[in-house]
């Protein structure tokens, strides 16, 4: 896949994650104490949270189409869309759509990922069926 925006950095907090998409893995922090899955940012719950490998698909919950680029490295991308995926597991993942299919709420999406030159690997939404 194509290099998109600028380069991502992962920190001590992300970069299981990262680590995962360059694996081509989704993995979520998952709490040990209640099992509940969450989004990659959070980081508190109950329990412990642990890094756990996802299903890596979802349904579409909304999406935008990008015409003004939020940063100077998407400029030649426009116009492109972003999107909320639910994930199999239940948070709601942010991801740009890739791919041909025109998007609908309910559409099932899956997580794909993108290996830039420069920066870490990220995950991105393909819709699937029709």
């Amino acid at each position: 896949m194509t290099a998109f925006g600028p380069p991502i950095e992962s920190d001590a907090a992300t970069a299981p994650f990262f680590a995962a998409a360059a694996r081509d893995e989704l993995v979520l922090p998952r709490c040990a104490s209640c099992g509940g899955w969450y989004p990659p940012e959070v980081t508190i719950c109950c329990g412990a949270l642990e890094w756990a490998a996802a299903a890596g698909h979802g349904i579409l919950v909304t999406w935008a189409v990008v015409h003004t680029a939020p940063h100077p490295a998407f400029a030649s991308l426009l116009p492109f869309r972003t999107a909320l995926v639910e994930l199999a597991e239940g948070p709601w993942l942010q991801v740009r759509l890739v791919g041909p299919g025109e998007p609908a709420a309910g559409c099932p999406v899956r997580i794909t990922f993108a290996h830039p030159a420069e920066g870490a690997s990220y995950p991105v939404g393909t819709l699937e069926g029709p």
